[in-house]
């Protein structure tokens, strides 16, 4: 049997498939719109007027060669980790500045010759997270009512990725390079602005398209499977349409205040989430590695970043006294709220690659 008749019935099983999503969608045009313009409304009443400064000024710093300047100050940090200077300042910054950051940063360095494709895709499984902006002051500070909660969340994050950075084959160290130069050029700001607008552009678009795909699973029955599935491990409906909503997106995370978790349950879980990243997030990982990223194995690194952090937070949660997080806790439309900008905040993490990706 050669080769073509192999594939063939896969090809052809996939055209069909997109045949059928899109009959589906037309004959549910009506449902197809409401999802649509709920989502656009979020993008055009809260995403993009959230993100849009700080995009621009992010674009700044990063092609301005200060995020290196400052990592390469804190080599002696990548000497006791066995790695190389440069590998260290992408760790760094893929923790406080985006969930895809650290990918293309690797990308770049594996264009260079500065690191094999292999060693890079390994450690695009590591240099993932999503940072303080949005653990503290969102999903902390707006969700739960405590900063304290976020900077938790945040820790929890990082050390899970700390610990699998240790436990990763680590490359040959290179030599250290000299100082980076920052840099700031007449045509700095106006690339900073139409930087952000591209990436806001391409960021709306990944909101809409994750909408339509939540519709599809209502559509096909897979989200009916999967609530009979939970329903025998004892997991409610709307439990398990949050859970699929934010292993999906984790834009969607808010979903989960709303199923009569415990606090520290919760928090727990709401941190190994954003640890976890998201389906959305690994798709855009694995396709501006250009095939550096194995989307297989980077999703059984963060699922085991997200236990790891699962522990940590269950653990801290018990240790620190939260008393006042847990009055906060306690108002759950405050929590629930649907308006929270923190959608926005986190899909940040989704569009930072295009800031950094040269025209």
């Amino acid at each position: 049997m050669t080769q073509t008749t192999v594939r063939f019935p896969v090809r052809a099983a996939a055209a069909c498939l997109l045949l059928i999503l899109f009959f589906l969608l037309a004959m549910h045009s009506a449902e197809t719109a409401a999802v649509t313009a709920e989502r656009l409304h979020l993008c055009l009443e809260t995403l993009i007027p959230s993100l849009f400064g700080c995009m621009a000024a992010a674009n700044l710093l990063t092609d301005s060669g200060a995020a290196a300047w400052l990592g390469f100050r804190m080599r002696i940090f990548a000497r006791l980790l066995k790695i190389p200077p440069e590998l260290l300042t992408v760790f760094l910054v893929s923790q406080i500045a985006g969930y895809p950051v650290g990918t293309l940063l690797l990308c770049r360095m594996t264009a260079a010759n500065r690191l094999p494709k292999d060693t890079a895709g390994r450690f695009a499984c590591v240099c993932f997270g999503g940072g303080p902006a949005f653990l503290v002051g969102f999903a902390g500070s707006r969700l739960f009512g405590s900063a304290a909660v976020g900077w938790m969340m945040l820790t929890g994050c990082m050390l899970s990725n700390l610990l699998l950075l240790m436990l990763t084959p680590k490359p040959l160290q290179s030599a250290e390079t000299a100082v980076p130069n920052v840099r700031l050029t007449a045509d700095a700001l106006p690339k900073a602005v139409s930087g952000a607008m591209r990436s806001l552009a391409a960021i709306s678009g990944m909101v809409l398209l994750f909408g339509i795909c939540t519709l599809l699973c209502d559509l096909t029955g897979i989200t009916g499977i999967l609530i009979r599935l939970g329903g025998w491990i004892g997991l409610s409906p709307q439990t398990v349409r949050a859970m699929l909503a934010a292993c999906a997106d984790v834009t969607q995370l808010h979903r989960i205040f709303a199923c009569g978790f415990s606090f520290r349950m919760l928090a727990a879980l709401s941190a190994a989430l954003l640890s976890f990243g998201g389906i959305c997030v690994h798709l855009q990982c694995a396709a501006l590695s250009g095939g550096i990223v194995r989307l297989r194995r980077l999703l059984l690194t963060r699922l085991a970043a997200a236990c790891i952090t699962f522990l940590i937070i269950y653990v801290l949660s018990d240790v620190f006294d939260l008393s006042e997080t847990v009055a906060a806790f306690a108002h759950p439309a405050a929590l629930s709220h649907s308006g929270s900008p923190l959608p926005a905040i986190l899909i940040f993490c989704t569009g930072f690659p295009f800031l950094i990706k040269k025209d």
